[in-house]
């Protein structure tokens, strides 16, 4: 299966161009031969800072609403995983992804862990959906610091995990530049590794208000290998081919177990501290 992540500019927050832009992506990709393109996280009208005083309610849409927006996509018979602040029937607010296939939107993924110090809230599940065979979940940017969601989504016969990711919010110069690109470049080794699927992550890259983004798109096979990856300055498609079905299972790492001590302590640490 050939798939690809773009790494987007890092617009502004409340820009609507990105649906222009992924259209041109699709082309591309048509052009290509790649059956699914995955895009940042919050492509769709950006990625609130919070801290600055910006507000995600300001381009929340309800899945209906980002149904009619990019709505000049859905005839591509690229499939594709777009990211968007979503309004739910709650009225609370999410960072979600869609799969957008077939003409239509397949299924939403609410991200799981958004972080601290926020209004977004937490999204409770992790589908697993077939894609041209290929048994496709996601996760959105600060999941993959997590070991749950891969993991959930790998015993629930994932074999691509789609991660839509906005690194830009980073100031300009901060001294934990490094220490984060280095994390952006090998988490998804890590999770890819950890539970033998294939990681398809797309970042945004540029400047604006003080922020620079990472880019740190790349495409990590079940071994860790990364397949393709993006400069770190520039726009454009990363694409490979992959693995479209998941592999035997390997019950190494899966089977601590084995050794209830040491199973039992560690599940100690996933309660309240």
């Amino acid at each position: 299966m050939r798939v690809a992540a773009y790494q987007a500019p890092y617009l502004p927050f409340g820009s609507w161009d990105a649906v222009d832009l992924i259209a041109s992506q699709l082309i591309a990709c048509e052009s290509a031969g790649v059956e699914l393109l995955c895009c940042p996280e919050a492509i769709i009208g950006g990625l609130a800072h919070e801290s600055a005083g910006q507000s995600p309610r300001d381009v929340a849409l309800t899945v209906d609403e980002l149904r009619r927006l990019v709505a000049p996509l859905a005839s591509s018979p690229v499939a594709s995983v777009l990211g968007f602040t979503e309004r739910g029937s709650d009225d609370a607010v999410y960072s979600s992804a869609v799969l957008l296939a077939d003409g239509d939107v397949r299924t939403v993924y609410r991200k799981v862990y958004p972080g601290y110090r926020t209004v977004v809230s937490a999204g409770t599940d992790l589908p697993v959906v077939t894609l041209r065979h290929t048994p496709l979940g996601m996760m959105i940017c600060n999941d993959i610091w997590y070991v749950e969601p891969a993991r959930v989504l790998a015993a629930k016969g994932a074999a691509l995990i789609a991660v839509p990711t906005n690194s830009g919010h980073v100031k300009v110069d901060a001294p934990t530049t490094s220490r984060l690109r280095s994390r952006g470049e090998t988490l998804p080794v890590a999770r890819a590794v950890e539970n033998t699927v294939t990681l398809v992550v797309a970042d945004v890259v540029g400047e604006q208000d003080g922020r620079r983004a990472l880019g740190c798109s790349r495409i990590v096979d079940p071994d860790g290998r990364v397949l393709a990856q993006a400069h770190p300055d520039e726009t454009g498609l990363v694409v490979a081919d992959v693995e479209p079905r998941r592999r035997p299972h390997n019950p190494r790492g899966w089977d601590g177990h084995l050794n209830p001590d040491v199973s039992g302590e560690y599940a100690a640490l996933l309660g309240p501290r």
